[in-house]
C-alpha cells in the first residue's frame, strides 16, 4: 500500500552535501507500519513488514541529510513474476506476501554435472564443454535469469526544506533508485513495477510516471442503518423518529472489486451494494517493462546514471 504524501516543495541542493541513501532503520520503519495502520488497516503485520526489508533490504531505502535527517522513505517487494501478476488482479493480497517464496532467490551460479543438466534459458557451458580428453566436461555454468515485478509498498516524502533554483520530485529520485539497483542486480530481469495506491496524491504521483490502474480495487466501507420509527414498530401513531434513534453506523469492511467486477461498466455502488458508504479506496496500478526494449523504462532511469546522488526534491 503506498502512500505517498503531497507534491509541491523542493530540497536544497547545490554546494550543500547532497540527502544521500542507507537502510532504514527500525525506528523509522516502525513509524512507517503505524502510518500506514492508521491510515489503512489492511491486516499487515510488523513481522511481515520486517520480513519484506529484511530479504531484500537494498529495495527498502531511507534518504537523510546533515541538516533535515530524514527526508523521505521508499519499500520496494522485488516478486517472482507469477506472483507479481496474482498481486496485479488481486489473486493475491499485500498482506500475504512471503517473501521467502516469492521474492527472488539468491542467483548464485550453480555448477551442475552435465549429465543432470537441465536446459534452461540462459545457460552456457564454460569453454566449449569439454574436457581435454575430448569428453564432456562435467562442469557446466548456469545463469538462471528470474523474471521480478518490483511492487511499491511504500513511497513518502518526510521533510521539508525551503525551495532552490534545483528542484526534483522525491518520487522521481526514489523510483530512479530503485530501478538502478534492480538493474544491477545479477540474474534480474524486472518486468514491471506496481503500486497499491491509498491516497489522491499518489494516485496523481504514479499517473504522472505513465502506471495505469489494473482495474483491482480495495475499499474500506460502512453500512449506515437507521433505526426503526417507533410508528414502524407499532408503538404509537406518530410517523416521526425519537430524538434517540439516530443513524449507527456499523463496523467497517473490507471489500474488492476484481478487474472483471468493472468489466460490465458498473459503477463502484452498483457494485458494493445499496447502503454501503465507501470510506477509503486503493487502486492497484502497474508500469510494465516494454519486452521489445528489454530494459527498465527511461523516465525511471536516472539520466546520469548515478541515482539519487546530486539533487533531492521534497515533491513526491
Amino acid at each position: 500500500m503506498s502512500s505517498p504524501t503531497s507534491d509541491n516543495s523542493p530540497v536544497r541542493s547545490g554546494m550543500e552535501t547532497p540527502p544521500t541513501p542507507h537502510p532504514i532503520s527500525d525506528e523509522v520503519l516502525r513509524a512507517v507500519y503505524a502510518s500506514d495502520m492508521e491510515m489503512y488497516p489492511a491486516g499487515l503485520s510488523y513481522d511481515r513488514l520486517c520480513s519484506w526489508v529484511a530479504a531484500c533490504p537494498e529495495m527498502s531505502i531511507c534518504w537523510s541529510s546533515p541538516k533535515t535527517g530524514i527526508l523521505g522513505v521508499v519499500i520496494v517487494l522485488p516478486m517472482l513474476r507469477e506472483y507479481w501478476e496474482d498481486l496485479l488482479v488481486g489473486k493475491l493480497k499485500e498482506p500475504t506476501v512471503d517473501a521467502h517464496t516469492m521474492f527472488p532467490h539468491d542467483n548464485k551460479r550453480e555448477q551442475k554435472p552435465l549429465a543432470e543438466h537441465v536446459e534452461v534459458a540462459g545457460a552456457r557451458q564454460i569453454g566449449n564443454g569439454k574436457a581435454p580428453n575430448g569428453r564432456i566436461s562435467a562442469v557446466q555454468e548456469n545463469e538462471v535469469q528470474q523474471e521480478v515485478g518490483l511492487h511499491v509498498y511504500h513511497i513518502e516524502r518526510l521533510a521539508v526544506e525551503p525551495p532552490t533554483s534545483k528542484q526534483r520530485r522525491f518520487s522521481e529520485i526514489a523510483m530512479e533508485e530503485v530501478t538502478r539497483r534492480a538493474a544491477e542486480k545479477k540474474g534480474w530481469k524486472v518486468v514491471g513495477l506496481s503500486a497499491l495506491v491509498a491516497t489522491d496524491g499518489g494516485k496523481r504521483t504514479f499517473q504522472r510516471m505513465g502506471f495505469k490502474n489494473t482495474g483491482y480495487r480495495e475499499l474500506f466501507v460502512t453500512k449506515v442503518i437507521r433505526r426503526p420509527s417507533y410508528a414502524a414498530i407499532g408503538i404509537g401513531n406518530s410517523p416521526s423518529i425519537p430524538e434517540d434513534a439516530v443513524d449507527e453506523p456499523e463496523e467497517l469492511d473490507m471489500l474488492y472489486i476484481y478487474p472483471e467486477d468493472g468489466a460490465g461498466g458498473k459503477s463502484v455502488s452498483e457494485i458494493i451494494g445499496y447502503g454501503r458508504t465507501v470510506v477509503a479506496m486503493s487502486e492497484m496500478t502497474v508500469k510494465r517493462v516494454s519486452q521489445e526494449e528489454g530494459e527498465l523504462p527511461s523516465l525511471l532511469m536516472s539520466s546520469n546514471g548515478n541515482g539519487c546522488a546530486l539533487e533531492l526534491s521534497s515533491s513526491i
